[in-house]
Formats: structure tokens, C-alpha cells, sequence
């Protein structure tokens, strides 16, 4: 099964992939956690995708997707997987399309909604380096701007799922077990 699991800063995208990716035997890809591996590494698209993740802007769809693309193509990945913050654009969402026409299609994309003000003091409390305040309203920003287009994208193919976030983890879980359960 091929997901993708969307929604704002904060609101437990990578909390319930780990459930997911459990339950179904399928890789969590977080473009967070590959980025932050290049960045870490050291290495070119690393160094480059350091200064726009430490100001709250959004990496290059280039950058982003060739990290993608190179991941997907794995073994791990034959069965499905569950891509955590990707895409962030309709035009990422084109070539992820496009990707993916080649052997595989995609089963679902589940939005997590919550509540903007709630998630940012959330954040607040969590009080990691990348969660300052401006930088947390920053990526607020770009979220809406960039990556809201996506929800009428994604409804038009029938595959947008709307996930209520604001309920307890387990509650959560059990939603998004009832949409995968019904595909």
C-alpha cells in the first residue's frame, strides 16, 4: 500500500506513520529524516538544504525529490510505503505522479487537520532548537501557502482522506486504521 500522510507542522504526521509502517510492514519515508541525514552528512545537497531548513523555508523540489525518487526505488519499498511530508507541492505532486505511473499507483493520501493556534503551543512547549517561534509561524506560512493546493489536488483523484488530529493518538490511529482498512 502506498500512502501519503500530510498535514502541518506539529500535528503527529510522524507519530502515525511509525503506526502505519507497523501495521502494514511498510517503510516510513519522512523527507525530514532523509534530510536531516544529508544535512548531517555533510554532503552538498546537505549543506544546502541546511540553511533553508534552519530559516523554516521549504528545500527545492529538485533537491527533494531526487532524495525521494532514490529512496522509493529501493527493495523495501516494493510493497508500499508511507511517505511522511512529501509532497509539499502541487508540482511535487506531478512528479511524484509521474514517478510512481511508471509500476506503482498511489492508494491514499490522509490529511491530518488540526487547530493552527493549539499545534503552535504544542510546539512551543517542545522547545526544539527548529521550534522557536518565529521559525515555527514561519513554516506555518509556507504550509498554508504552499501545501494547502494539495487538498483539492488530491480530492479531484479521489484519494484525500480527511483525519480529525485534534483527538487522542489512539483515536487518531483507529481513524486512519478504519481508511486504510477500507480501500
Amino acid at each position: 500500500m502506498r500512502i501519503i500522510l500530510f498535514g502541518p507542522p506539529g500535528c503527529g504526521k510522524g507519530t502515525q506513520a511509525v503506526f502505519i509502517s507497523k501495521s502494514l510492514s511498510v517503510p516510513h519515508l519522512s523527507t525530514g529524516d532523509m534530510l536531516r541525514g544529508a544535512v548531517s552528512s555533510g554532503s552538498e545537497i546537505g549543506l544546502q538544504a541546511k540553511e533553508i531548513m534552519e530559516s523554516g523555508g521549504l528545500v527545492s523540489d529538485k533537491i527533494v525529490f531526487s532524495i525521494v525518487k532514490e529512496r522509493i526505488e529501493k527493495n523495501d519499498c516494493e510493497k508500499g510505503f508511507i511517505l511522511d511530508g512529501f509532497p509539499r507541492t502541487v508540482n511535487q505532486a506531478e512528479k511524484l505522479d509521474l514517478l510512481l505511473s511508471e509500476n506503482y499507483k498511489l492508494d491514499c493520501v490522509l490529511r491530518i487537520k488540526v487547530d493552527e493556534e493549539e499545534i503552535v503551543k504544542r510546539l512551543i512547549i517542545r522547545a526544539r532548537e527548529d521550534d522557536k517561534l518565529d521559525v515555527i509561524k514561519n513554516r506555518f506560512k509556507t504550509y498554508n501557502s504552499e501545501t494547502q493546493p494539495l487538498i483539492p489536488f488530491y480530492e479531484e483523484r479521489n484519494l484525500l482522506y480527511n483525519i480529525n488530529g485534534m483527538q487522542e493518538i489512539e483515536k487518531v490511529s483507529e481513524d486512519i486504521k478504519k481508511v486504510i482498512g477500507a480501500i
